[in-house]
């Protein structure tokens, strides 16, 4: 006989709070308090945010880091950077993140939108290449929820078709395909330090990485209102149409302090979800996240697939079953992005995806961030053993 559910009225596995993230440190407030006191709050005045440049940059070997507003700001200065414009199309994943999309639109190019894998999420080679045209200018591929794409598929279907290869890697800090740091391979990498990324720069922040010193010369000058040249003397010469996609300097300090404890996080991470892992794997209902062959995953979000046909409820009931038993859980982007009213209303996504329609009713998130514990994780494995037992087809 299995416990009542708390859903129903019986005892939850939990009452006491799960750990928070992110969590600042007293690091991390003191650097923001230093650049506030210093008075030089931008890039353009103070040396915080090339100094948090510079060290982006060495974590990943490559030559360039420039830093962003946002991870989605990253997304459209890359976009900007490559020409993409109108009457150009972008291949994006059906199954992602919305900012992955929608500066495609603000380029007033056009999203076609390709099917993900079933087990990793990620863009399926086969439909990159089934979605080419004549009008393909460039492909984003996506690492979510910390998994790496197949980046050798993709990397030979962009170079067979002369487009530019953009990594959206704002979910898989320090994730590895191949022995090789994702965001290094494609064209240019871009990253996001939003309030609960694997490091945040204090809410708001990205980046995009590059190997190419032409490339980031007109990224550091799309990013300031077109404006150049960038070094000496300011003139105001705005050579092209730019944006105000800097990071200020207070959010570049947080975001140093942060990058010296990433490969902590990542470790925290990653023995966080090997162990849950391992407690639900006998459950027949729910799918842990697989990790490819090569690849080392970040872990940014635990993502796990519940097999709907082996129980008697629905995702949003079983999500809301867990919940109620003290645990934090909630549904992965129920509805794909072709079906988003932003897009269906321009005529953008018609087509079929099949994995990613049926993802959409079939993944929920856990939490493996660095402040759990594994007490916290036998609670997690605990909640969702019980409610597994209890909506178990006969």
């Amino acid at each position: 006989m299995t416990a009542q559910l708390a859903v129903e009225g019986g005892e939850p596995v939990r009452r006491t709070p799960f750990p928070r993230w992110p969590v600042l440190y007293e690091e991390d407030i003191a650097a923001a308090v230093e650049v506030l006191h210093s008075g030089h709050l931008t890039s353009l005045t103070g040396g915080v945010v090339a100094e948090f440049e510079a060290e982006f940059a060495r974590y990943h070997d490559v030559r360039r880091a420039l830093a962003t507003s946002s991870g989605t700001t990253a997304i459209h200065l890359a976009l900007a950077a490559a020409d993409v414009g109108p009457g150009d199309e972008v291949i994006v994943p059906a199954h992602t993140f919305i900012a992955s999309a929608t500066p495609v639109m603000h380029q007033r190019a056009t999203p076609i939108f390709a099917d993900v894998d079933a087990d990793t999420f990620n863009l399926l080679p086969s439909a990159v290449e089934a979605a080419v045209t004549p009008r393909t200018k460039a492909i984003i591929v996506v690492h979510l929820n910390g998994h790496p794409a197949p980046m050798d598929e993709l990397a030979a279907v962009a170079e067979r078709h002369r487009v530019a290869l953009i990594e959206d890697a704002a979910q898989a800090h320090g994730a590895l395909y191949q022995g090789r740091k994702v965001g290094t391979i494609g064209r240019m990498g871009c990253f996001s330090f939003w309030e609960d990324k694997i490091i945040t720069s204090g809410g708001e922040g990205g980046a995009v990485i590059t190997d190419d010193d032409a490339l980031a010369q007109r990224l550091a000058r799309l990013r300031s209102h077109g404006e150049g040249p960038l070094e000496g003397e300011r003139l105001y010469y705005h050579l092209e149409l730019g944006y105000n996609y800097r990071l200020a300097a207070v959010q570049a300090a947080v975001g140093l302090a942060q990058l010296r404890r990433l490969d902590e996080y990542l470790e925290a991470r990653r023995r966080n979800a090997v162990y849950l892992s391992e407690r639900l794997r006998a459950l027949r209902e729910v799918q842990p996240p697989l990790v490819t062959e090569g690849c080392v995953h970040s872990y940014y979000k635990y993502i796990c697939k519940l097999h709907t046909d082996l129980i008697t409820v629905s995702i949003d009931r079983f999500v809301a079953a867990v919940t109620a038993e003290g645990v934090p859980c909630s549904r992965r982007y129920p509805t794909p992005l072709p079906q988003q009213p932003v897009f269906r209303n321009a005529g953008h996504g018609r087509g079929s995806y099949p994995n990613a329609e049926v993802l959409a009713g079939q993944l929920f998130l856990l939490q493996v961030h660095p402040t759990v514990q594994q007490r916290d994780l036998d609670d997690v494995a605990a909640a969702i053993e019980k409610v597994a037992a209890a909506y178990r087809k006969a």
